[in-house]
């Protein structure tokens, strides 16, 4: 499932929320953020803000509004710009 997420990433240029991940997959978000923590921990994939910036280089996520009112999105590592 971890291989078939991140094929499904590959295709999204801009990347997508935990709920548009879930719906895609038929899976709970709970489940779903498993596999995206794990796999942003193994530097598979990026968190970025909807703004579509790296939230992981920002350093002031707990401060954000934008990402508050939106939430991050995640996207396949080597997509980065």
């Amino acid at each position: 499932m971890l291989s078939q997420l991140i094929d499904f990433l590959e295709q999204k240029e801009n990347g997508l929320s935990l709920a548009e991940i879930s719906r895609a997959m038929h899976a709970q978000p709970s489940a779903v953020m498993q596999m995206i923590e794990l796999l942003v921990q193994k530097g598979r994939l990026i968190e970025i803000g909807p703004d579509g910036k790296c939230c992981t280089t920002c350093g002031v996520q707990a401060d954000c509004n934008l990402l508050a009112a939106r939430g991050k999105r995640y996207m396949v590592a080597n997509h980065q710009e």
